[in-house]
């Protein structure tokens, strides 16, 4: 298993991206998941989180880095969850007339969540789509490292940092 991690982690930064995705900008998408979360021992329930993740781009094209900060409700109690986001943008997407269509990325997590318990520690990623630093999809998977429970989620995103493209 690490090998393969390993070999699409470096297939990630061979892999050359050129175009408008993951500009040198501030961006702030708004996520809105929804899946499962299930504890060991326990029927799945049901996950909906709300994230606003303020990323600044470290290499143009390539990396950016983050924080998601946001709140979620794993069935049975609201709570709040912060952490690090790292994404690599591994493929682009054929262009269309000047833009690129859409871009395919790595993202990884680390948050730190509350829980009517105790806290909760999310390891975690997955992988996603985005189309032109505007509007993404994505689906991640996470490991609670203190609580014996897996995460599951599907997310849309929309940027509303996105700059507008100027009138001809």
């Amino acid at each position: 298993m690490s090998r393969t991690v390993l070999f699409l982690l470096s297939l990630c930064l061979c892999q050359i991206g050129r175009g408008q995705e993951f500009p040198k900008d501030f961006s702030i998408p708004i996520e809105l998941g929804q899946g499962f979360n299930q504890p060991v021992g326990s029927p799945p329930l049901y996950l909906l989180t709300l994230q606003a993740v303020p990323q600044v781009t470290l290499i143009p094209g390539r990396l950016r880095l983050g924080a998601a900060v946001g709140g979620f409700y794993p069935g049975a109690r609201v709570g709040v969850l912060a952490g690090p986001r790292l994404t690599v943008k591994s493929l682009q997407g054929a262009p269309i007339l000047s833009a690129t269509s859409f871009n395919l990325h790595l993202l990884g997590e680390f948050l730190w969540a509350t829980a009517p318990v105790k806290s909760r520690q999310l390891l975690g990623g997955g992988i996603g789509v985005g189309s032109s630093d505007f509007a993404t999809l994505s689906i991640k998977l996470h490991r609670d490292l203190i609580q014996p429970s897996t995460w599951f989620q599907f997310s849309v995103g929309y940027n509303p940092a996105k700059r507008k493209i100027p009138p001809l």
